[in-house]
């Protein structure tokens, strides 16, 4: 692999990975209900998209503008299998060493807050039941449960990232001739 490829996908995983840690460390001190909210999840992954696209263009520049599918989705994909070990690292450390009862508050959060969208909803109290019985069986905070979260994320990540590599693949035309 071009040594510089792996060295931008990297620097560029380990920035948004820093992101996602001061992501969770803003819920942990600050705002835990933040858990129970979609939109900043969603922010977030378009961040870590963003980011992503930033080193590849950076790729293209060390290479006169241009870079292959090869190259693009390489990228791509480092970045995001950095990204994601960092910040599931980081998050089996603060759940499961550093502060395991806050995986728990979060949790009950995630229920309640489950419990009222599903109340308002017009479900029946046995469909009720059933979903919040599957919330109450997971374990997302748990090692099992990152690696689970990871394993998810790496794999949506390499959907996109060939959708971006095929976007952003230029070929330099001489080097096929």
């Amino acid at each position: 692999m071009n040594p510089t490829i792996k060295s931008i996908a990297i620097k560029y995983g380990s920035i948004f990975g820093a992101l996602n840690v001061l992501y969770i460390l803003y819920a942990y001190i600050i705002d835990k209900t933040i858990f129970t909210m979609a939109g900043p999840g969603i922010l977030i992954f378009f961040v870590g998209i963003g980011i992503y696209v930033f080193a590849i263009a950076k790729v293209k520049e060390s290479q006169d503008g241009y870079a292959t599918f090869k190259d693009v989705f390489s990228t791509y994909i480092i970045s995001g299998v950095v990204a994601t070990a960092i910040g599931s690292g980081f998050t089996i450390l603060l759940f499961g060493v550093i502060d395991p009862e806050f995986a728990s508050e979060i949790m009950e959060l995630i229920i309640d807050t489950t419990l009222d969208k599903l109340e308002g909803s017009g479900m029946s109290d046995e469909q009720i039941t059933g979903i919040i019985d599957k919330v109450q069986g997971s374990e997302p905070f748990g090692i099992l449960g990152q690696l689970k979260s990871a394993a998810f994320s790496i794999m949506f990540n390499a959907v996109v990232g060939l959708i971006v590599a095929a976007a952003m693949k230029k070929n330099n035309p001489d080097e096929f001739v």
